[in-house]
């Protein structure tokens, strides 16, 4: 079949032709075809001339870029805070350390959320960002509660930035728990009770008549890493895996240059499975891996050790000084991961492995690799590229508007767009 509009968009987009002479030589297509094509990406405001290239013949080719109008995305990242221990877990030496509150413990009464959060942020069509916003939230009051307070703040984001509602043309939020990918709503996550099958992207189309989109976050934060490092430019892109090491545990799989998410949005769940030990985890068993290695696990089981870390943040700057008894209690939830990633890497065989969020700190990667490297096959780590983001804690973010962007700005969706 002949290119269309939107294939030759991505061969712009991607850097691979620029120019039609470029495009002509890439696709076959005649020079009328490329013409009339490239004219219609021109006047529906998605590509624009952006001055001249070099010829081999001397002659200088006007060079086209992707520009969109009206394409700016609204992102929403909901960040879960560490959980407050309960009344039982603070009783002292007769409370089992165990039945403490963990990094999955059920959410119930006294045991929420000391510091929930969303980042919000206005992104062009780039990747840069234009305008951001904390803003406190309480998780455990419901998604009826939250999301108008993340609608409402994002009117305000819009107003404060001095941007008109009418040049977004994306929303895009994540949360900490599975997304199904069929009905595009959350399913049953344990750290998240109520949010169940709640219509969040109706909610959120209803304020904003733009298309919306709803992801789990350690999937968004893998898509962003994935498309910054360049990994699905090649002729065929390679399997991705990222894992997010933070208050909570999850990995996101891009394959074949997408999202890989499951048949029930469950792919990439790392944080469930089983490790061993006795800490409970808020899925209602033991052992998990999020309940013996996740942020909220290590920090409680620093206190138990006499510790008075109180906060992630104050854990990754000991981290960073090198204090032993935060480096030890890293060195143990690094293994543990890193045992479980193993499975990972040998059953997928990626190119990238990228350690994120905000444990993800030497101390953290170097055991993670460690642990790898024991458990996998030669053959599945050979060419195994384990490296920390290059987005920072700007990767959620970031990955959430090129999401919207790449699924706006598809080759099915320009073609259908211009007929």
């Amino acid at each position: 079949m002949a290119a269309g509009a939107g294939e030759i968009l991505q061969l712009i987009r991607s850097g691979r032709a620029t120019t039609r002479t470029q495009v002509l030589e890439a696709t076959g297509l005649s020079r009328v075809t490329v013409a009339q094509r490239m004219d219609a990406l021109v006047a529906a405001g998605i590509v624009r001339a952006a001055g001249s290239a070099g010829a081999t013949g001397g002659r200088r080719s006007e060079r086209f870029v992707f520009d969109p109008a009206d394409s700016l995305v609204l992102v929403a990242a909901l960040e879960l805070g560490e959980p407050v221990p309960d009344a039982a877990a603070q009783r002292g030496p007769q409370a089992r350390p165990s039945d403490a509150a963990s990094d999955s413990a059920p959410l119930r009464g006294s045991q929420a959320h000391s510091s929930d959060a969303a980042e919000l942020a206005v992104v062009d069509p780039h990747g840069a960002l234009l305008a951001r916003m904390p803003l406190a939230v309480d998780v455990a009051a419901g998604p009826g509660v939250v999301v108008p307070q993340l609608l409402d703040a994002f009117d305000e984001l819009l107003a404060d930035a001095g941007i008109k509602p009418a040049a977004v043309g994306g929303v895009a939020l994540s949360v900490p728990g599975p997304v199904d990918p069929q009905d595009h709503r959350l399913s049953d996550p344990p750290v998240m009770p109520g949010w169940g099958a709640w219509p969040v992207v109706e909610a959120v189309r209803e304020r904003f008549d733009v298309p919306v989109h709803l992801e789990n976050d350690a999937d968004a934060m893998a898509y962003g890493e994935f498309t910054e490092l360049g990994a699905g430019r090649g002729n065929r892109p390679q399997p991705f895996v990222l894992v997010k090491v933070s208050g909570y545990l999850g990995a996101g799989l891009v394959i074949d240059g997408n999202t890989y998410r499951g048949t029930d949005g469950g792919a990439g769940d790392v944080g469930h499975v089983d490790v061993g030990g006795d800490a409970i985890c808020r899925c209602g068993r033991r052992g998990c891996l999020a309940a013996e290695a996740g942020g909220a696990a290590l920090l409680r089981r620093l206190a138990e050790a006499g510790s008075d870390v109180g906060s992630l943040a104050e854990l990754r700057a000991l981290a960073e000084r090198g204090d032993p008894l935060v480096t030890a209690e890293l060195d143990r939830a690094a293994g543990l991961i890193g045992r479980v990633l193993a499975v990972v890497v040998g059953v997928l065989n990626p190119a990238d492995l990228v350690v994120a969020g905000e444990l993800a700190v030497p101390t953290m990667i170097a055991g993670i690799r460690a642990g790898v490297y024991a458990g996998a096959q030669p053959r599945a780590t050979a060419r195994l590229r384990i490296r920390p983001a290059v987005l920072g804690p700007d990767a959620v973010l970031i990955g959430l508007a090129r999401v919207a962007v790449d699924d706006r700005f598809s080759a099915e969706a320009v073609d259908a767009r211009l007929g």
